[in-house]
This record gives C-alpha cells, structure tokens and sequence, in this order.
C-alpha cells in the first residue's frame, strides 16, 4: 500500500526550505538557492534528494560539520583546468559555481575539467550536468562522500554510493540527463522508505549490518548497500573515488576516517569532479544538437517488447515529471510533512500548511 502523502506547493516548500536555512545563518540569496536545488529534485521525482534533506542539512548544521557561510574558492586556476575549495559549504552552492566555470573554459578550450575539494553533499547530481547541457556543452560529473559502502567482495566500508552524471544537449527534445549512484540505489532511498514506514524494499538495494542481503526496510543497513551490477557497479565506483577524492585533494577511503579525528565522526567532506566537451570543436553545436535528436526518435521509435508502452531516453521520466508537480503541487510523504513542518515552527519559518 502506498503510504499518505499530501500534496504542496513548490513555492510554498521553496519558502519553509529556505526560511528553516537562514536560521542557521545561511545568507538569504545562499538558502534561496540551495531551497532552489533540493525543491527541484523533488519537483522531477528524485524524492531522495530534495527537502528529505532538510532535516539532515539542519542536524549538519547544528553539530558544525556544514559551514553556512563558506565561500568557494580557487585554489589553482590553469585555464582548462580549475581547483577549487569549498570551504565545507553548501554543496549546491559550489555545485553552480563549478558548473558556471566548467562552461565558461569548455568554451573557451574545447574541453575543461574543474575539480571540487571540501565540499558537502551536491544534492542530485543531474541538477548540474542539465545545466552545463542546456549551456550547450557535454558534461560529466562524479561525486565521493563519506565510507558508508564496502568493496565489492568486502564487508569494512571505504566508499560512498559514488553517484556519476552525464547530460547531453539536445534541440527539441528533452535533455538527456543521466544520473546514477553506484550502488543499486542511492542510500536516501533506503533512508525514504524507513521514514515512509515501507516493509519491505528491493532484493537488490542493501544489506543488513553484517552483509546479508535483505528485503526487511528495518533491518536494511544504509552501511552496507549493494553495488548495481556487482563488479560491475563497483569498478565505476572505484573510478568516482579516483577522480573525485583523490585527483580532487578531498576525501578518499580511510583517509575519511583520518581527517574525521578533528571534527567527530559525522565530518562530511565529499569531492567532486566536473567535466565538459565542446561540441563546437568538433562538428557544431547545432549540428550535435540536431543529430541527438535524431539518435532519439530512431530509439524511441524502434520495435518494442511485448508489454513495453513506451522507450523512454535518460531525463525523460522527470522532465515530464516536473510539468506535472509543478501543476499540481510535489506529493512529500506525510511523515516528512511533518517533519519539515516541525522545523518550520522551531525556527520560525513559513509553514507548509
């Protein structure tokens, strides 16, 4: 059974998200833009990574562990190729500041990557390469975190989910924005379907605390979650902790432990790595655009398999979901409702009801 949900608005989620952010301190326009992010990803669907976090973001900034008015800044700036620091800000806030100078020197070099250290959780990572896409550019990004995941074969937790993103610029059809954890599923996923009261999850999703797979929600360790694929999964994991840990100077494996002595052990450091393409160096940007769409009818357009409606292309899903949150209002489980809700008269915000 599909537990409760009540329908709100974007703007009035907007507006308790933010409100809830600038008690802490977070400059206004930085609440406003990270409130921006976290409804979005929920407005295309991805429930897990939008004002679920909330809370999370509160109790980060409560024990220290999140900066609420870091600045981003460079570190080394070599034209194609740019360092920064976040300084352990908001994560969406260096997100867009990545995203801004990825375009800018793909444009400018054909190709650039630009390198993220001390950041905190981006959020969905399609938030940025649709960005970069409608900007005209390719774009990749890949983000590390915190050890909550073992090696494939392992059981002592060295890695993140490790998401990974691509989107690709298209002319009228929608953006094909890919974005992916690792791992089978994110862990906010895992997290959504204990706070929701679900049963039961997936065969495939995780773990309990000692390795068993598990479908029990309750006994499904976040510690322990399976890669997609298994190997499989777990190689392009190992490929997002190399560029997005240790190429990036932030975070990687044991070294997530070391540097938590500090801080305590909920230190949330990530790195995270963006790279663009410049379709203009090669045969146009129009032109890209337009042989994209191409490649997409022929997909959508091939013969299905028995029972299959329709072929839907990376971005699809939430792009049509937006159009209709949107509408009719972003249905958030009644126990998250709740819980946003409590925050907002705690600290004096707008409330959702």
């Amino acid at each position: 059974m599909t537990p409760p949900t009540e329908s709100i608005p974007a703007p009035r989620l907007h507006a308790t998200v933010a409100g809830v952010l600038e008690a802490f301190a977070v400059p206004a326009d930085a609440a406003a833009t990270v409130a921006e992010l976290l409804v979005e990803a929920d407005l295309c669907g991805v429930d897990s990574h939008g004002a679920h976090l909330l809370p999370l973001y509160v109790e980060r900034l409560r024990a220290g562990h999140l900066q609420p008015k870091a600045e981003t800044t460079v570190t080394r700036d070599d034209g194609a190729t740019i360092w920064l620091d976040a300084g352990l800000g908001f994560g969406q806030l260096a997100g867009l500041r990545a995203v801004e100078l990825v375009v800018e020197r793909a444009t400018e070099n054909g190709i650039a990557t630009v390198c993220v250290r001390e950041a905190t959780h981006l959020g969905a990572l399609g938030a940025y390469t649709r960005r970069a896409a409608e900007a005209g550019v390719i774009c990749f990004c890949f983000q590390n975190g915190p050890t909550i995941v073992p090696p494939f074969g392992g059981i002592t937790p060295l890695f993140s989910t490790n998401p990974l993103s691509y989107a690709v610029p298209t002319n009228t059809e929608p953006t094909i924005v890919y974005d992916v954890a690792t791992t089978t599923v994110a862990g906010n996923k895992v997290l959504l379907a204990k706070k929701r009261g679900d049963a039961t999850i997936p065969a495939s999703w995780a773990n309990d605390d000692q390795g068993r797979p598990t479908t029990d929600t309750a006994a499904a360790s976040v510690l322990n979650l399976q890669w997609f694929g298994g190997h499989k999964g777990f190689g392009l994991a190992l490929l997002v902790e190399l560029l997005a840990g240790v190429l990036a100077g932030s975070s990687y494996g044991r070294t997530e432990h070391t540097a938590s002595d500090a801080l305590g052990g909920d230190r949330v450091a990530k790195g995270f790595c963006l790279v663009a393409i410049d379709p203009d160096r090669f045969i146009g940007r129009d032109e890209f655009r337009r042989r994209t769409d191409e490649l997409i009818v022929d997909i959508r357009s091939s013969e299905r398999a028995a029972g299959v409606q329709r072929i839907w292309l990376p971005g699809e899903p939430e792009h049509y979901r937006r159009i209709e949150r949107e509408r009719d209002g972003i249905p958030l489980p009644l126990a998250l409702v709740d819980e946003i809700e409590a925050l907002a008269k705690e600290f004096s915000a707008p409330e959702l009801r």
